[in-house]
Formats: structure tokens, sequence, C-alpha cells
């Protein structure tokens, strides 16, 4: 990247314990199989894959005055993160968070402890206001607070992202979306935002105008094995999966939301390629061991979308009936 992007990440560190079985779960049993203990954190993440993609990354999040929060901050500075800005708390623990894969790589229950991003108040982002508004985009986690988010989106002059983290997190900004530029929930989310059951992809494009219809530029809905639906205000797209041998989900949707702001950033908001993107970061980061792919970087999502693997299909809306081309990018 010739002039390297400046992006804020606002949002979770945390470290990682997660366990994949050997065999199908048996619940309320000891259940033989891995233990990986990794950085993490939906903000962190987002970082990481953001610097391994050329930016220049300022992260903003809290962590504690422990050997957990050194090793994080040591991890972010090493794939050239700018730290200057965290929070270092002597009263706090340092985030973690916890999960169980099924036997196929997919999280099947996860616990997170992140109480100290509470420490990103709206103070604290008043303080760092400059730097916010001096980036070409923020992308904001939904583990902060409600009232940090609320003032973040007064605060914000750039195109503000926003990853909903989960169904939980994602009550924070419920009938709140007028403000953001780009959203990416997954299909639990996006019905929970919505009060739309998503049982099919119409279904999910249901979901999606109806976030566009709240006041999101544009909404970009995974759908796990099942690809990406995109809309913004003129159309709306499948951008199906990349074919890939999944080993852990854990990070996909993370590399998703970092290959779509990266891919706006650098491609003038092409609904198209940001989806292409976000499917080829998953796909290289569900294909990887590790939260971040150590080969995530521009040349292999180009050479990705080169392959033309990625198809897309447009939906097209006749009357109140939605309906789908297949496989057609010339519409």
């Amino acid at each position: 990247m010739e002039n390297k992007r400046k992006i804020t990440v606002i949002g979770a560190a945390n470290i990682d314990i997660g366990g994949t079985p050997y065999r199908p779960l048996i619940i309320e049993d000891s259940n033989p199989g891995t233990i990986k203990i990794s950085f993490g954190g939906v903000g962190r993440n987002i970082a990481h894959d953001l610097a391994m993609l050329g930016a220049d990354v300022c992260f903003i999040t809290a962590v504690g005055n422990d050997s957990l929060g050194k090793d994080l901050l040591d991890e972010c500075k090493k794939v050239g993160i700018n730290t200057s800005h965290v929070i270092v708390s002597d009263g706090s623990r340092s985030s973690m968070y916890m999960y169980i894969n099924d036997v196929n790589g997919d999280m099947n229950i996860a616990l997170s402890y992140v109480d100290i991003v509470q420490n990103i108040t709206p103070e604290y982002l008043d303080s760092v206001a400059d730097i916010i508004n001096a980036s070409d985009a923020v992308v904001t986690d939904c583990n902060i607070t409600q009232e940090a988010f609320f003032h973040l989106k007064d605060l914000c002059k750039v195109p503000l992202y926003v990853d909903t983290v989960s169904v939980t997190h994602a009550e924070k900004i419920k009938n709140h979306l007028e403000g953001i530029d780009t959203l990416k929930p997954n299909l639990l989310e996006a019905e929970y935002l919505t009060d739309i059951k998503i049982d099919s992809e119409e279904d999910c494009l249901e979901a999606a105008l109806s976030i566009i219809e709240q006041g999101v530029k544009r909404v970009f809905i995974t759908m796990g094995n099942k690809g990406i639906v995109a809309a913004d205000r003129n159309r709306a797209i499948i951008a199906e999966k990349y074919p890939v041998t999944v080993k852990c989900t854990t990070g996909a949707g993370d590399a998703a939301m970092a290959a779509i702001l990266w891919s706006s950033l650098n491609n003038d908001n092409d609904l198209i390629h940001a989806s292409k993107s976000a499917n080829s970061a998953a796909s290289l980061t569900i294909a990887s061991d590790f939260t971040n792919a150590p080969d995530l970087n521009e040349k292999n999502i180009y050479k990705m979308i080169d392959d033309n693997l990625i198809k897309i299909r447009y939906f097209y809306k006749n009357s109140d009936y939605l309906s789908l081309i297949t496989n057609n990018e010339d519409v």
C-alpha cells in the first residue's frame, strides 16, 4: 500500500483459551481434545489483521497492569500497532475469553470477561478525539459500554464501522443504528437487531434492508459457511464462501471486518470487492491454526479474489417479492 490508511480501532484485547474436542462433544463430561492459548479480543483481532493488511493502526483499549496486559501490548507492537493510547489500569484485571469448539472447529459455547473495557469512558474518548478524527475511518466493537458507544457516534466525524461481537453486546446498539457507516453482524445478531427470523437467504436480505432503513449506510451479514449478504442503499448481493477446509472459526469474523474496512478505503466502498475481501480473509483464518492467520496480507487477498471462486449473486425486488439472480456479475 503506497499511502497507509490511518485507522483507529476501539475495543477489547483478550487472552483467549480455547479447546477443540477429538470427538463430538459430550455435555457435562470431560472431553479429550486440544487446548490452546492465544491473543484475542474482537478489537485487537481487527487491529492485528488491519496491520497485516498494511494499515497504520492506532488501538484504543484497556488492559490490566499485569503480565497478561504486558503480553497483549507486546504482541500488538510486534505487528506495528500503535498502543500509545491504551489505558493501563492498576485496579482491573486484563480481559480473558474462553471458548469450546465442536468437533468441526465451530464455536459451541464461550465465556468472556471484558469488564476492564468499561475504562474506555466518554471522557477518555474526548481526550483522544483528535486521534479519532484524524483517521480515515474508525472501527469499534460492541464490548465498549452503551454510554461510550453513543458518545463515540456523536464524537466521530469520519466513517464509523461497528462489529456487534455477540447478541448480548448487540443489545447496546439495538434501535440506535443511525450514524453507523458500516455494520457487520452475524445471523443471530442480525435477527436480534431486526426482530426478523432468518431461515433463508431472502430472510437475510430482509434483515439487511431493515438495518439499512434504520440509518446504516452498508451492512455485511456473515452467514458462516453460506457466505455473506451485503447491502447498501442501491443494491444487495450474496457473496458465496471461498472453498476451504475448516480448522477453527475463531477470529474469522474479525478478519472479515478488517478486510471490509481495508477494501472499502482502497476500492471506493465497492460492495462486491469488500464482500469478496471479507470472505477471503475469513477463509484464510478458518484454514489456519491461529486466531490471526499468518498469511493474511494484501497479496493473498488479491490472489484469492482473482481466483474467481467467490461467486456473486444479486438480489432484485419486484413489488414485495424478493428473488435472486444466480451467478451473474454483469447485472
